[in-house]
């Protein structure tokens, strides 16, 4: 996260929770502790705690919920008791099979991941008519 982009979630933050105190100083604060994390995480950290009905969100509380998000997608990415899922390389060649594999473990942990054609493939049936009969 930039330091406008930490501007923008302060902002944000007080749009959320108006009776939370700020001062020219927090932003950089904040900065300091959520460099390394993105804003559409934060914001999204941000939205869970409103959410779960919490009036003021502290930096440590939007830490601690980007922490627990990337934690499930990551136990969730490979079910209990499943194999994982095979990276798209040749097996005998194994430096690339292990960058894919790095690549899909990354991709499953990383911040609010998918795939570039799953919001596409959601919204392909926005517009169209159902055909009589395949409604529910």
């Amino acid at each position: 996260m930039t330091p406008d982009e930490t501007v923008m979630l302060a902002a944000y933050v007080h749009a959320q929770c108006p009776q939370q105190k700020f001062d020219e100083y927090t932003p950089d604060a904040w900065h300091d502790v959520l460099q390394r994390y993105s804003l559409a995480e934060a914001r999204a950290a941000v939205v869970a705690r409103v959410e779960a009905g919490h009036a003021f969100v502290a930096v440590g509380e939007i830490v601690t919920e980007i922490r627990r998000a990337r934690s499930n997608r990551a136990k969730n990415f490979q079910g209990p008791g499943l194999a994982a899922q095979i990276p798209d390389a040749d097996p005998d060649d194994v430096p690339a099979y292990l960058a894919a594999l790095r690549e899909q473990r990354f991709r499953a942990a990383s911040p609010l991941s998918g795939e570039a054609g799953e919001v596409q493939a959601l919204l392909g049936g926005i517009g169209h008519r159902v055909p009589a009969g395949r409604s529910r």
